[in-house]
């Protein structure tokens, strides 16, 4: 065949797939309010997925589209956006809520209409402990929980010969549940818990939680800050105190944070954290989503970017190994999926459909945040 017939074939074919009905993928996420920048993030992972998909050929010789539905994060929204979904838009597989108390509220809805969603982004374990053989069998976890988390990292710090940590992290919500978490894995791996301290919200006074910190005499302090990441590494520049710091570190902030002597000094040269995923990963097919990402959207890829990325593909390819976009069809091949994760390993899922993606450990090197271990 002449190249001019080859090019021909192929625009053949392209406008064949363009022009077929396309296969529906639901998508319900934060696009309004004071986080929906969130929510775009996911949008963009997600669109950035289809893109490829779709140059490639779609599937099923079909192209892919994604119908959003906005839950504002509040589950009055959420509740019936997704239910729209499914019985205006028939889509037969949702991605979504990155909002908790959405995801939660939505859980019955999936299960009631046996459409699967792939929870991307909401990170709790209860979602683990509630799917699969913990009774909801159309939920699919894909992003590491914080009982991953906590694990990974007491596992590397155990390693490291840590025998000790302190754990300070903002009162509430997901801190707490991650303050909990950690502390929990300390414990089972042998780790001596010498200090739990809260931060109330409106703290701005972070020198007596450090003077408590620093009393029970740990080997580090483990943080889950928030919103206090730099009032509290500015308070620990001026404690004076050398301890090492690791946990879920926002490196960015805590590093802006202090002064450039501070940094430069190698205060912060022992500072590590845990991530689920980390744009400065230097593996050839993170670097290759990096660059995509940044190409179609000028910046830099959140977690939440690549975890509906990557939720996409893994519903494309339930589609395509069942050779079916119906809810039965999809749901049957997301409890054999063996595709790969661009950070390694799989998202084979275990009995609660929970899959293992690795964790990311970052620590400095040159002044920078790297990844110097993977768990």
């Amino acid at each position: 065949m002449t190249r001019a017939a080859l090019l021909l074939a192929g625009l053949i074919a392209t406008t064949s797939v363009q022009a077929a009905e396309p296969i529906k993928i639901g998508i319900t996420t934060i696009l309004s309010g004071p986080t929906a920048d969130r929510g775009q993030s996911e949008q963009y992972g997600a669109q950035l997925a289809l893109n490829r998909v779709n140059a490639a050929g779609g599937v099923l010789g079909r192209p892919v589209e994604a119908f959003y539905a906005d839950n504002a994060c509040k589950p009055d929204v959420g509740v019936p956006a997704t239910k729209r979904l499914i019985e205006q838009e028939r889509v037969p597989v949702i991605i979504g809520a990155l909002c908790t108390p959405v995801t939660h509220a939505i859980m019955p809805v999936i299960a009631q209409a046996k459409v699967p969603l792939v929870i991307a982004t909401s990170a709790g374990q209860d979602f683990v402990d509630a799917s699969g053989a913990g009774g909801n069998d159309y939920a699919f976890k894909t992003i590491p929980s914080e009982v991953d988390i906590a694990r990974g990292l007491m596992r590397w710090l155990a390693a490291k010969n840590v025998k000790s940590v302190a754990i300070v992290a903002a009162a509430g919500g997901f801190p707490q549940m991650n303050a909990v978490a950690l502390a929990k894995a300390a414990q089972d791996l042998g780790l001596k818990v010498t200090a739990q301290e809260s931060l109330a919200q409106g703290t701005t006074d972070f020198a007596p939680v450090l003077e408590k910190l620093k009393a029970s005499a740990p080997d580090q302090v483990v943080t889950v800050l928030g919103p206090f990441t730099a009032g509290f590494f500015k308070a620990y520049e001026a404690s004076g105190w050398k301890v090492p710091l690791t946990g879920r570190i926002d490196f960015s902030a805590a590093l802006a944070a202090v002064s450039p002597q501070f940094r430069d000094s190698g205060a912060l040269a022992d500072m590590t954290g845990v991530a689920v995923f980390t744009p400065v990963q230097e593996l050839p097919g993170i670097a290759d989503f990096v660059a995509a990402y940044r190409a179609h959207y000028g910046m830099l890829p959140t977690q939440r970017s690549f975890f509906v990325y990557e939720a996409t593909l893994l519903v494309v390819d339930a589609i395509r190994r069942a050779g079916s976009d119906e809810a039965a069809a999809i749901h049957k091949a997301l409890k054999t999926t063996t595709m790969p994760s661009l950070l390694g390993g799989s998202y084979a899922p275990d009995d609660h459909n929970h899959a293992h993606t690795p964790l990311q450990i970052l620590g400095m090197r040159d002044g920078k945040p790297a990844v110097i271990a993977i768990e």
